[in-house]
């Protein structure tokens, strides 16, 4: 029977603990993402004054969310609700007139308790919080 060393034992470890470790740090962390029901009455359809300009949100069949912002280059955002919660994938378009490339990422918003304000977070690529915060005002009464 062939003896391994504590070398060969100790190296093994340490690949399997750096490729669990990569493993983890890897894909969208959607960890954080709260959860919370919908409050009675409120919706995250219309006109919404943002962190990042005027946005217009639109939910469809229930869970399907799309919307656009007035930010930049006129972003668009499309996700899904559940219960209180949009989580979201966003896309600002580039511009070669100006040298701007285009970006994209997630995040998710929040319906707060009173169903007139949403807290977010926003996030590069497939990161879900690390760009910072979204909030927003809703601008429109609910039918």
């Amino acid at each position: 029977m062939k003896r391994i060393s504590f070398l060969t034992l100790g190296t093994l470890f340490l690949t399997i603990a750096f490729v669990a470790v990569l493993a983890t740090a890897c894909g969208p962390k959607k960890a954080e993402i709260p959860k919370r029901s919908m409050p009675s009455g409120a919706t995250f359809d219309g006109l919404w004054y943002s962190t990042f300009g005027d946005m217009t949100l639109t939910v469809r069949e229930g869970k399907k969310v799309t919307g656009t912002s007035s930010h930049g280059t006129d972003g668009q955002l499309s996700g899904e609700l559940k219960g209180g919660v949009v989580t979201f994938f966003w896309v600002q378009p580039g511009d070669s007139s100006i040298g701007r490339r285009e970006v994209k990422g997630h995040g998710y918003f929040v319906m707060q308790a009173d169903g007139k304000h949403i807290k977010g977070r926003w996030g590069y690529e497939d990161d879900y919080s690390a760009g910072g915060i979204w909030d927003a005002d809703k601008a429109t009464p609910d039918e």
